[in-house]
């Protein structure tokens, strides 16, 4: 089996699925990146996914689009 790691540029969901970061952010409600941005940076683009899967859970009550087996861009 493969052990999926986080490159700079890409990011693995809970599911084990890449994603490319930078498209990644522009699918991202503007108030929650800007409030994580604050809060986090400077930090690793995948602490910052993994902080923002957690922080659109916790505002919307449902899962993120790209934190599923199936992400769908």
């Amino acid at each position: 089996m493969k052990l999926m790691t986080a490159t700079t540029q890409n990011v693995i969901n809970q599911y084990g699925k890449e994603l490319n970061f930078a498209t990644a952010v522009n699918l991202m409600d503007d108030d929650i990146r800007e409030q994580l941005h604050n809060e986090l940076a400077p930090c690793t683009n995948q602490v910052f996914f993994d902080a923002y899967v957690s922080a659109h859970a916790e505002q919307f009550g449902a899962d993120w689009i790209l934190d599923d087996p199936n992400p769908v861009w």
